[in-house]
This record gives structure tokens, C-alpha cells and sequence, in this order.
């Protein structure tokens, strides 16, 4: 009886973690998306981007990726604010993931070849909500520009 008393908490606390990573992964893709839609511009090109950045980074198969994009999209057309995503990433993610984040949204924004004001400014705004210095900040965008 203890034995499966045991087993039902360690079962509940691995899929709390498995949980803690798709609710990550969401986030993450949620902000990029957001990116991309700051200049009122959705190009496919920044899709595109998008899409090889998650199958790249979490290692997806083209499906998952889709269907990662495709609740990303409906969470962010349902979003108010960013903090929604940004308290997730905030409080699961390492200082090295949130930079790395960082740098793949300049990534996203620098994919059809002009940063748009608007762009930057949705940058800027998930940096400070994520606590990412103004360095670390400068250090990303300047790797996703060259």
C-alpha cells in the first residue's frame, strides 16, 4: 500500500515536470509569435522562421511543430498582456534559456530583413519581464543579427 502511495507521487511529480516543459515550450513559442506580429506584418518569411527555430530547438517533428504554432497562435490571440508567458519562462527557465529566447525573438524579428520599431519595443518589453540585463539584451540581438 505505501509502495503505490510512493509510485502515485513520484507519477504526479514527473508529469508536473513533463507539464512545466510543454507550458515552457508554449510560452516560448506564444512570445515569438507575438514578435512577429508587432509590425501588424505577419510574413511568411518570420513563420518560417518561427517554425525552423522550435523543430531546431526542441527537436519536433514537422507535425508537433505545427501544432505547437497552432496553440501558440490561439493562446496569443487570446492574450491580453505578455505576462501570462513571460511569468512561465520567468520562473522555470535558467538565465542562459531566457537569453537564448531573447536572442531567437531578434532572430525572428531580423527574418524579413527590417526590424520594425514595434519589433524591438515587444523585445525590449519580454527582456525586462523576463529580468534579462540590458547587456545580456544588446549581447543576443547583436548574435542574431550577424
Amino acid at each position: 500500500m505505501l509502495e503505490r502511495v510512493k509510485q502515485f507521487f513520484s507519477d504526479l511529480q514527473g508529469s508536473e515536470i513533463q507539464q512545466t516543459q510543454i507550458d515552457m515550450k508554449l510560452a516560448a513559442t506564444a512570445l515569438l509569435v507575438e514578435v512577429a506580429r508587432a509590425d501588424d506584418n505577419r510574413s511568411h518569411v518570420e513563420q518560417e522562421t518561427i517554425f525552423k527555430l522550435l523543430k531546431k530547438h526542441f527537436e519536433l517533428s514537422d507535425a508537433e511543430t505545427q501544432e505547437l504554432l497552432t496553440a501558440a497562435n490561439q493562446q496569443s490571440d487570446e492574450s491580453v498582456c505578455l505576462y501570462q508567458f513571460t511569468s512561465t519562462i520567468k520562473k522555470n527557465a535558467s538565465r542562459e534559456q531566457r537569453i537564448k529566447l531573447i536572442q531567437g525573438l531578434w532572430v525572428v524579428a531580423y527574418a524579413d530583413g527590417e526590424v520594425d520599431p514595434e519589433e524591438e519595443a515587444t523585445i525590449r518589453k519580454i527582456a525586462d519581464l523576463l529580468y534579462v540585463s540590458h547587456s545580456d539584451y544588446i549581447q543576443a540581438k547583436l548574435k542574431a543579427a550577424s
